[in-house]
């Protein structure tokens, strides 16, 4: 059997990781991972994004259940109650509806016709930095604006 070595510290790679182009071990390796954030449209209408690990992390930590208020910790059903002082980011299931992709989306129009490609493409990246979008929203925005730019 042949077998493939990490090019940095000599552990053996195993064979599906090798068969998708790696030569080095998960340790060793510089590619980022990848984490994802459930984006609520409805009760049945979830999607997942990706993004990268840390950023997901991030914006996963404030949906975590135990960061609110419990009885069980100060003895108060009070929303005030804040132990470690942690605050909310913005409600997931408001990134990407369809109201904010509308607005953003004409917003993005009126830069384009306006201010060229370049300064709608940064509004489009701003407003996915502010939540107010999804990445594979922006994505489709760029891909409308592509055609009206020709």
């Amino acid at each position: 059997m042949n077998v493939k070595l990490c090019s940095k510290c000599d552990v053996e790679i195993p064979l599906k990781r090798v068969k998708m182009g790696y030569l080095d071990c998960v340790k060793c390796s510089d590619v980022e991972s990848y984490g994802f954030v459930n984006i609520i449209n409805h009760k049945t209408g979830n999607t997942v994004q990706p993004m990268p690990k840390k950023q997901a992390d991030a914006i996963n930590k404030f949906g975590d259940r135990k960061r609110f208020g419990t009885v069980l910790k100060g003895g108060s059903k009070s929303y005030t109650y804040n132990p470690k002082k942690t605050y909310s980011a913005p409600s997931l299931a408001q990134i990407g509806s369809p109201k904010l992709f509308e607005k953003v989306g004409e917003e993005a129009m009126y830069l384009l016709e306006n201010n060229g490609f370049d300064t709608a493409s940064l509004y489009i990246d701003k407003e996915v930095e502010k939540y107010n979008i999804s990445s594979s929203q922006a994505f489709r925005l760029r891909q409308i604006m592509q055609v009206f730019a020709q």
